[in-house]
């Protein structure tokens, strides 16, 4: 038989438990506000639009008011004076990757030595994925893709690669990676055949370059865009079958006033 509590020790474990209960009601309420964050989801229609960004989650206030967003229209002034005539700084090699859709987009994560050089650092590339159409326009005129080949320094700043796409007699070295879109959500799916990103590059790597933002949120600024000058081509066939998946996924042009 329990021998009763003193007066003094049950008051003492009353307020151990109602502590208890203070620290699992603080921690569940935690926990609520990180889940409702995760939960937050974007669309590129309607009231989740990307008008509507910024107002969708207080660490995407950047869609709404930054000033160096992305995508951006390259107008006859800045095709003139922002052109770089020279390859695109990158050092691709013989890569492997996991394919995947997300939901908004079609992305594959690779594994390989793939780094984008700016300023003597290294970024590296953690994945490549698509917009239909493209995001990025020239005096106006888009295309019916854009590829993002997203790179990463050691201190997190981000540098991407922008191709555009157009409808072709081929997809090109990328034939082979829409042979693979999968048809689930969110299962990674290993590559059957390994590829250099190198090939998915046009011949001529002649890019303009700008500071910008990513083009989904939470709309991070920092960004250092290489959109190439040329575009690849990609074929009706493959063209549909992504747009299958994905109906659309491209951001509106955002003011170019750096």
């Amino acid at each position: 038989m329990r021998k009763p509590l003193r007066a003094g020790a049950a008051a003492t474990n009353t307020t151990t438990r109602l502590k208890w209960g203070t620290v699992v009601t603080l921690g569940m309420m935690a926990l609520a506000v990180v889940s409702a964050a995760a939960q937050t989801e974007f669309k590129y229609f309607g009231p989740d639009g990307p008008a509507h960004w910024g107002q969708l989650d207080p660490a995407w206030t950047a869609c709404g008011s930054g000033h160096e967003q992305s995508p951006v229209d390259f107008g006859p002034l800045t095709l003139l004076t922002e052109l770089r005539r020279k390859p695109v700084p990158v050092e691709y090699e013989r890569s492997t990757g996991q394919i995947f859709n997300n939901g908004h987009t079609v992305e594959i994560e690779t594994e390989g030595h793939n780094v984008l050089v700016l300023g003597g650092i290294e970024y590296e590339l953690q994945q490549f994925h698509f917009h239909g159409l493209s995001e990025h326009t020239f005096a106006g005129k888009g295309n019916d893709m854009e590829m993002h080949l997203v790179h990463k320094s050691a201190t997190g700043v981000n540098a991407v690669v922008g191709v555009r796409m157009e409808r072709g007699v081929s997809s090109g070295a990328l034939a082979s990676i829409f042979a693979q879109l999968p048809n689930d959500l969110d299962v990674h799916h290993p590559l059957t055949a390994p590829f250099n990103p190198r090939n998915f590059l046009p011949a001529d790597r002649e890019y303009y370059q700008y500071e910008g933002s990513l083009t989904t949120p939470p709309c991070t600024e920092g960004v250092h865009w290489f959109v190439l000058k040329d575009p690849i081509t990609v074929s009706s066939e493959d063209l549909a079958q992504f747009h299958e998946r994905i109906h659309f996924n491209a951001r509106p042009v955002q003011r170019f006033s750096r």
